[in-house]
């Protein structure tokens, strides 16, 4: 790749060591968050550290467009008959790529509808489901006899697909900070609230390592909306104040971030009040 090359230029150096920082450093963010306090003051500040690690992330990514596009920019055409080659190239090129998601990603959808209609229809959906195998394996027998470079079309997809993840953790990392500063300048919100549901989300697969177990707690307000609070298993101890409450406490909660505060018991009588509130 351009930018592990030495004949960078210093503003070339500068955008490829930035990058390196934002992108391990937006990652570092982003595992600190996950195991670190979700809840109170802490939590709050949390969330906005993650949503700075999606930025730091997103802006990483977008530091090494340039190098990657710097080597086809260079050796771009320079008269007219080249660029129009060159565009003849990249459409036969573009045409492939359609082919091959024709061929390839088409042919497998379309069989799995048919297995799926075999039931139904047996005789015209075992003749598909035959056809798109027929199709799959014949394509791809002459891909491997006439391999395909993508020297036009390769780097474009590739700062096209780096432009989308900066664009899409740009997003998220906006909306995560913007939210905690807004939680931040308003302050926690207070209400009555009667405990509706729990939920358990446990990460899964080769990196679960890398998340921990999250505990989704549903209250009705005395507005009777839906308040959903989001605690990390590290936290799990402060759910033994909701249930010392028997599901009906006061509940003080950051509202856009979802950040759990604390939960104070109410009184018998008070109780009966929120009860009936949130009925």
């Amino acid at each position: 790749m351009a930018f592990l090359r030495p004949d960078l230029v210093l503003a070339e150096k500068v955008l490829a060591i930035g990058g390196l920082v934002a992108l391990f450093g937006g990652f570092a963010a982003l595992i600190y968050g996950e195991f670190a306090p979700s809840v109170g003051f802490q939590g709050l500040v949390d969330q906005g550290i993650g949503g700075a690690g999606f930025l730091a992330m997103g802006a990483g990514v977008l530091c090494f467009v340039p190098l990657v596009a710097r080597d086809p920019w260079r050796a771009r055409p320079r008269t007219s008959e080249g660029r129009r080659m060159a565009r003849r190239k990249a459409a036969r090129e573009a045409g492939i790529i359609a082919l091959n998601l024709v061929c390839y990603v088409g042919t497998a959808f379309v069989a799995l509808g048919a297995l799926t209609a075999l039931d139904r229809a047996p005789i015209a959906a075992g003749a598909t489901f035959v056809l798109c195998v027929a199709t799959f394996l014949l394509y791809r027998r002459h891909r491997k006899r006439n391999r395909q470079t993508y020297e036009l079309i390769k780097p474009i997809g590739i700062v096209l697909v780096m432009l989308a993840f900066s664009a899409a953790a740009a997003t998220a990392g906006g909306l995560q900070a913007s939210r905690a500063a807004a939680d931040t300048l308003e302050g926690p919100r207070k209400q009555t609230c009667v405990l509706s549901g729990f939920d358990e989300h446990r990460p899964t697969g080769r990196f679960a390592s890398l998340s921990t177990a999250e505990l989704v707690v549903e209250f009705i307000g005395e507005d009777g909306q839906s308040v959903r609070l989001s605690i990390k298993e590290q936290d799990r101890a402060v759910l033994r104040q909701i249930v010392d409450a028997n599901g009906i406490a006061r509940i003080t909660y950051y509202p856009r971030t979802g950040v759990f505060v604390d939960a104070e018991p109410l009184g018998e009588n008070r109780a009966t009040d929120g009860i009936s509130g949130a009925s």
